[in-house]
């Protein structure tokens, strides 16, 4: 398969592999962490590292820095010979024929909303952060609303546009710091906000996925608390978890 692998990496390539396929895992889709597959074939980290390096080189897996790794390949950015990850939206819209798209709802600067999102953001009940309504489509079909909460004292201005390309580059390019870690917990809820419902062009009482995440930059300061309401018709959701 390739110069110098080791009977041990192998191993873990092929059980990547075969859980791809066994799996029926599509491009975009998640998989398990390096830490669970080295628990689940008794191999240490390092050389589950060293053997998704390979599966990356050839194009078979991509990482998502603080994400964890996906089914799929990158592709060149036509910007300064950068390689551009697709996001696993991305793959999901392009994967069902379409564009992904994101669209800024509406922007406002107010005082934290919550006791709850001031502790995950690690500022004063006081303090204030930007609102931000995003919406994601698949061209004109809505998938998923995002009430994004951003603390102002992270930010001393914002090109909101930039956020319709994508989010975390933005933060990386303002903050100087990488996305490290996205915590994530989800639960399933029926909508009966009028604007979410007719944003998402739901019905009232229609289920949908509410994802809670906060996520972390590389020095472990929290930089962003993100409510999510999808609709997995559209959007489907892959996630592994595990017990410590």
């Amino acid at each position: 398969m390739v110069d110098g692998i080791t009977e041990k990496q192998k191993e873990v390539v092929d059980y990547i592999l075969n859980k791809i396929k066994d799996d029926g895992l599509r491009p975009g889709e998640k998989l398990d962490t390096e830490i669970s597959i080295a628990k689940s074939i008794g191999i240490t980290r390092a050389t589950v590292r060293e053997a998704t390096r390979i599966l990356v080189e050839q194009q078979r897996i991509y990482r998502v820095k603080g994400s964890g790794i996906f089914v799929g390949s990158t592709e060149m950015s036509s910007q300064a010979n950068r390689y551009h990850v697709l996001s696993p939206f991305d793959y999901q819209a392009q994967r069902n024929g379409h564009k992904g798209v994101r669209k800024i709802i509406s922007v406002s600067i107010i005082k934290v909303p919550s006791a709850d999102i001031a502790q995950a953001l690690r500022i004063k009940n006081s303090d204030q952060i930007y609102k931000i309504l995003r919406l994601m489509c698949f061209d004109d079909i809505p998938v998923a609303l995002e009430h994004i909460h951003l603390p102002v004292n992270m930010f001393s201005s914002m090109e909101f546009s930039k956020l319709e390309l994508s989010k975390y580059a933005y933060i990386e390019e303002v903050t100087g710091k990488k996305v490290q870690l996205r915590d994530q917990h989800l639960t399933a809820v029926n909508l009966t906000d009028t604007q979410s419902l007719t944003l998402l062009n739901l019905a009232e009482g229609d289920a949908v996925i509410q994802l809670n995440e906060t996520v972390y930059l590389d020095d472990g300061v929290p930089c962003e608390v993100n409510v999510a309401l999808i609709n997995t018709r559209f959007f489907p959701l892959k996630q592994n978890s595990q017990r410590p």
